[in-house]
């Protein structure tokens, strides 16, 4: 009776560690689903900053925009404190046809740099679940505090 007790354990353990590993997978496939990432270089030059990669990125519903750029270390040297300060919005175009409109970012100091901007896309039908790959990155940039960047054409 014994060793049909321990034949009947030998087989249930591997079942059910079958079945616990298909039901995480289960669970887990339809989250990683929704998280996605896309970088792409591109270049664009606004009062000398360099900008030059977007990196997208998702979670469920929220869209996420990283620009890269590089400040230069002259644009900064003024001695009016006021013109070393930049503002600038990005248009994000998607292969999608999705655009992404950034909100206004400043920067104060030279040096590398990355904004981030987030959208949540529930309202719009949750769009941001489907993966996207930017085609084209527009970036408009003004200097001096309280300037407007000038509106995308």
């Amino acid at each position: 009776m014994r060793w049909l007790e321990a034949a009947w354990h030998a087989f249930a353990m591997p079942q059910r560690f079958v079945r616990a590993v298909a039901v995480s997978a289960t669970l887990l496939l339809p989250a990683l689903a929704l998280a996605w990432t896309q970088d792409q270089e591109f270049a664009a030059r606004v009062h000398k900053h360099e900008f030059s990669r977007v990196q997208l990125s998702a979670d469920g519903c929220t869209l996420k925009a990283r620009l890269f750029f590089d400040a230069p270390a002259e644009a900064y040297e003024s001695e009016t404190a006021s013109r070393n300060h930049y503002r600038f919005h990005a248009r994000i175009k998607l292969d999608s046809e999705h655009v992404v409109l950034t909100g206004i970012f400043y920067n104060e100091t030279p040096g590398a740099h990355s904004y981030e901007y987030r959208e949540d896309t529930t309202a719009q039908g949750c769009w941001a679940k489907t993966e996207s790959h930017p085609r084209g990155v527009d970036v408009e940039g003004c200097r001096g505090r309280g300037c407007t960047p000038a509106p995308f054409k």
